[in-house]
């Protein structure tokens, strides 16, 4: 008998083994994807419920909308409102002033510096602030912030030592008074004595 006869089992339990392990990559691969079926069926089934949940909120938000483009009713038979609104016209006349002479310029001018100075500062309090300038300042704010934190529990040492101090100078004022009694009783027990 030829090895080769022998051999070919051995081929064969090598192609077994790795046909079984392919199989089970397989089978897992088929497994993942019979799961993700599975939930992708509970989204789409969630989904028609989020969707109309959606539909009716939006419907609310467009009725809404529509109630406040015009004073008329948000449902109607016909069509919708016609009429376009317009601003008022608004004209300046290019003629001359109507100030007396007898208040003179001098009268009209001061009168109407407020109210530039008042346009000024409404125009200037719109004008948005350079992004640079506002990054720097919050930065500013938020290094002292961190300045405050981190010297914070140094501030409490220092009131603590503060307060000891200030406790020491009381026992010391306390003990020269003590004392001040006991010699004065003394210095009486010695004049008596004499």
């Amino acid at each position: 008998m030829k090895y080769t006869m022998v051999k070919q089992f051995s081929n064969g339990v090598i192609d077994n083994i790795f046909s079984f392990l392919f199989k089970w990559a397989d089978c897992g691969k088929m497994f993942l994807e019979f799961l993700w079926s599975f939930v992708e069926i509970w989204i789409a089934f969630f989904m028609i419920f989020y969707n109309v949940f959606m539909y009716v909120y939006y419907l609310f938000l467009f009725f809404i909308d529509r109630g406040t483009e015009s004073s008329a009713g948000v449902f109607r038979i016909r069509g919708t409102y016609g009429k376009a609104s317009s601003m008022p016209k608004f004209e300046l006349s290019r003629g001359p002033t109507a100030i007396p002479p007898q208040y003179g310029r001098q009268a009209s001018a001061s009168a109407a510096a407020p109210t530039f100075t008042s346009l000024r500062a409404s125009a200037s309090a719109g004008i948005k602030k350079s992004p640079l300038r506002v990054f720097s300042s919050s930065l500013v704010d938020f290094f002292r912030f961190l300045a405050r934190i981190f010297a914070a529990p140094f501030k409490k040492l220092v009131l603590l030592f503060d307060r000891g101090a200030e406790l020491r100078r009381q026992r010391e004022a306390e003990k020269d008074k003590s004392k001040s009694i006991i010699d004065d009783y003394i210095k009486e027990y010695e004049h008596k004595r004499r």
